[in-house]
């Protein structure tokens, strides 16, 4: 597996190559040409294996200290996971965060429940949060000042 600083295009071949059955509705509301040339601000990273696109992902600064986690992952990330979470832990470590918040659909348990290994707490339910309506779960990691 290679991790490499995000580029745009990540996310477009990402999204060629197919993403996990439970973001395919959110990447619909993204149209391929913004998503290949719009790079979020903040760290950002693509782990990939080859030229296969595994995940995307990164932390958007909302503040002092402050960000929001956002990620993308491949249909087929679920074979590199326990990868995929070291490689994430080490990623939060980088920046002296204080808070970093993230948020899930309701319908999916197996984002929240990475969210909880990652260190991160459930805080409530976003209704109609979703580009769609649907709900979001918002979760956050606050560390000691």
């Amino acid at each position: 597996m290679i991790v490499e600083p995000f580029q745009p295009f990540h996310v477009e071949r990402l999204i060629q190559q197919g993403v996990q059955p439970s973001q395919v509705r959110e990447v619909s509301y993204v149209p391929a040409s913004y998503a290949s040339v719009q790079k979020p601000p903040g760290l950002s990273m693509t782990a990939r294996e080859g030229e296969h696109i595994v995940l995307c992902g990164g932390v958007i600064p909302t503040g002092p200290r402050m960000g929001l986690l956002w990620a993308l992952l491949s249909h087929d990330a679920g074979r590199h996971m326990v990868w995929l979470h070291r490689a994430t832990r080490r990623f939060l470590e980088i920046e002296p965060w204080r808070r970093v918040e993230a948020t899930v659909e309701s319908g999916f348990p197996a984002g929240c429940r990475w969210l909880t290994l990652l260190g991160f707490e459930f805080e409530g339910r976003m209704r109609s949060f979703g580009p769609g309506g649907e709900d979001h779960l918002r979760y956050a990691r606050v560390w000691p000042s």
